[in-house]
């Protein structure tokens, strides 16, 4: 692998990276890109994302672990900056899987996480990471602590349907169990949106309903 010295100015990857050289060098484009970022503890933000790759298994979950903010907080990084980094189009479609997209809320980005094994993995990492971090401060985690077990709900709900469809052996049972994890996640999100549409359906009857009240009140 060249040095990564000879590259930084540009952060390009002129070589074609093995699954140990790609964990390495996503280090580096974390340090590079999250400098000067603090955690929730104040330290380096960097740290964030090795413990975050320390708790995952396997070079091609650290990778996306390093890099699992990358599109979130740091400026001036895309997906396809990423790909002309090095990185592999498996790695940055589980980045921008981990990465909320305008307009959506936590839990819905983590319920789209826990769509495949991969970015589940991380993704349970960086929220205990960021359980940990609060709790060793003496403030409370409970929203952290909501997610993971939202999180553990999807897949518990993605293997009970396997399950039932005999599904766990094999790659092409490999495959359906994954799309049967992705519909879980899916409807599981739809789920909670007419939830919400649903609340705020009678929070505004509510109020029309005070107003109304009101406003006989007054022509009596």
């Amino acid at each position: 692998m060249p040095d990564t010295r000879d590259r930084r100015s540009l952060w390009r990857s002129p070589v074609l990276l093995s699954a140990p050289e790609e964990r390495a060098w996503a280090r580096e484009v974390a340090v590079h890109a999250h400098a000067g970022q603090r955690d929730k503890a104040g330290e380096p933000y960097v740290r964030h994302c090795q413990r975050v790759a320390d708790a995952v298994h396997g070079d091609k979950a650290k990778t996306v672990a390093f890099l699992h903010d990358i599109l979130e907080k740091a400026p001036g990084w895309t997906a396809g900056r990423l790909l002309d980094s090095g990185f592999s189009p498996e790695v940055v479609a589980a980045v921008e899987c981990l990465t909320r997209r305008p307009g959506e809320t936590k839990d819905a980005l983590t319920i789209r996480a826990a769509a495949n094994e991969l970015t589940l993995e991380v993704k349970r990492a960086d929220l205990g990471d960021n359980l940990a971090q609060l709790e060793r401060q003496g403030k409370s985690g409970a929203e952290y602590r909501r997610r993971l077990h939202l999180l553990e709900e999807v897949v518990s709900g993605a293997d009970h349907e396997d399950a039932a469809a005999g599904l766990g052996s094999g790659d092409a049972d490999l495959s359906e169990a994954g799309l049967a994890r992705a519909d879980i996640a899916r409807r599981a999100v739809r789920g909670q949106n007419t939830d919400r549409v649903a609340k705020r359906t009678f929070v505004v009857l509510f109020g029309l309903t005070i107003v109304g009240a009101v406003y006989l009140m007054f022509l009596q």
